[in-house]
């Protein structure tokens, strides 16, 4: 085990020394958190995240489909960040307030790169989420810190890095609602193309089967022939009763049995003829009725198509001309009148501590390679 006791002793002998150095170091810490650190001034934007809802026909409906999605432009708490950390809106920032200069990096072979990385500790994007567990958490809010030796300056960076957001955020959306408008419209143009396709082969197949109405024209073929067949059982009883009235011909059984030969000629010809009709064969019909239903029913479903799309075209094309920013701005930057950094005490503590520790660190080391080499030389002495 090791044994702590003479490291101990070693340092209580050295405690005026450590208490010495404990002063000296207090006492530099103190000038240079109270008097040599930068005083550095913060102002602070906060603003709500956009609300992911576009206000697209689909969307409004319920809808999950293709068209539903790309009808929503507002942008994510993702694009915020995405557009918070890319290298356009460092530059921007760079060069709006010249911090080549304020991070002394006029010289520097990488100065851009460099700045950026000293700009993480002076311009932040904070969020404040909402809720627990993984994938439940909500973006509640967003906040832009930006910290300077000058107050006003500091408000100027918050107020600027909050439009240069907001502006880039409005032009994804906008350019956003641009491609959807792009695709709605593509869309848009095949399905009428499609529908005056199927209005074109519908038209035809009205025209050459003489299908106009193929319902109704098949209730009218139905009464005729049930008018046709009804007249042609009435017939054959007056027939029959003719015949038991009389014997052999007569002028009566004659047309009697001549009409039946024209109901019956009518009757083959509704359920038998293979020409196309206004008033179709009994035969035609049943062949005629399905192909007649696939037409209509496709004409009828690419219609709603073509007028939903309608309905997501206009919709697109008001999104397209928005330039509502989606971001609400819900606490506005201001002057600080007081400091924000740094915490002087926290200062002294570390810079103080810090040094402790690492003289206390030196005088154990040195203690422990002293007996080191003490051993060492002692185990060469008994060999000899």
């Amino acid at each position: 085990m090791f044994d702590l006791k003479p490291y101990i002793l070693l340092l209580w002998k050295k405690r005026w020394f450590l208490l010495v150095n404990a002063v000296l170091v207090g006492t530099v810490a103190v000038v240079f958190a109270f008097h040599l650190a930068r005083k550095e001034y913060s102002s602070q934007a906060t603003f709500l995240p956009p609300s992911g809802s576009g206000g697209s026909l689909l969307s409004m409906t319920g809808s999950n489909s293709v068209l539903s999605m790309l009808s929503s432009v507002d942008e994510s708490g993702d694009n915020i960040e995405a557009v918070f950390d890319s290298k356009k809106m460092k530059r921007k920032i760079i060069d709006r307030f010249n911090l080549y200069d304020s991070y002394k990096l006029q010289k520097s072979v990488n100065k851009f790169e460099l700045a950026v990385k000293q700009m993480k500790r002076y311009v932040m994007l904070e969020t404040a989420m909402k809720g627990k567990g993984i994938g439940m958490s909500k973006t509640v809010s967003y906040g832009i810190t930006c910290f300077h030796t000058s107050p006003d300056t500091a408000l100027q960076m918050a107020e600027f890095v909050f439009a240069c957001l907001d502006s880039s955020i409005i032009d994804i959306s906008i350019n956003k609602a641009r491609r959807n408008r792009e695709f709605i419209e593509v869309q848009f143009m095949a399905s009428k193309a499609k529908l005056d396709s199927l209005q074109n082969a519908f038209k035809e197949f009205q025209v050459a089967h003489k299908a106009f109405d193929i319902s109704e024209q098949m209730k009218l073929t139905l009464k005729v022939y049930g008018d046709i067949k009804s007249a042609a059982v009435v017939n054959d009883m007056k027939l029959q009763v003719l015949k038991l009235r009389f014997n052999g011909n007569s002028p009566e059984i004659s047309e009697a049995a001549n009409t039946k030969r024209v109901y019956e000629k009518q009757l083959a010809e509704f359920e038998k003829n293979n020409e196309y009709a206004v008033l179709p064969s009994l035969n035609i019909s049943s062949e005629l009725m399905p192909k007649y239903i696939d037409l209509y029913r496709a004409l009828e479903v690419q219609e709603q198509i073509n007028l939903l799309l309608t309905k997501e075209l206009e919709q697109a094309r008001l999104q397209e001309a928005r330039d509502v920013s989606p971001l609400v701005l819900i606490d506005p930057p201001y002057k600080a009148e007081y400091k924000a950094r740094p915490k002087r005490v926290r200062i002294f503590v570390t810079i103080t501590a810090g040094y402790m520790f690492f003289l206390i660190f030196i005088i154990v080391a040195w203690k422990l390679f002293s007996d080191f080499i003490k051993t060492g030389l002692t185990a060469l002495k008994s060999e000899n």
